[in-house]
């Protein structure tokens, strides 16, 4: 069907952020979380990056949606809930960490 090939490519963007995003998360509940691999800076600016593009992709995906007469990809929607949850729980893991090597 022409037209919803650009479904795909949107999937893909948000593909990879959440896998960039379970690749953290992995990292920092890991057993190389002591070597400080990953710092507050770097979890927020992937966290704002990530939830910014997601936005812009998901209004892409509804005026898209709009034009092409299938209706839209539900899959889209999907994918950002998924990918807002893991930021949020990457930012969570990162303060947990945090409040532990402090109390040390």
């Amino acid at each position: 069907m022409e037209g919803m090939e650009i479904y795909f490519f949107i999937r893909i963007i948000f593909l990879i952020f959440i896998v960039c995003s379970l690749v953290i998360s992995l990292l920092m509940i890991g057993p190389l979380k002591r070597k400080q691999l990953i710092n507050g800076f770097t979890i927020g600016l992937f966290s704002v990056v990530a939830i910014v593009v997601s936005v812009i992709n998901g209004i892409i995906g509804g005026y898209l949606a709009d034009g092409i007469y299938s209706g839209g990809d539900v899959l889209i929607s999907y994918l950002f809930v998924i990918l807002f949850i893991l930021c949020i729980l990457n930012v969570i893991l990162y303060i947990n960490n945090t409040k532990q090597r402090n109390s040390f």
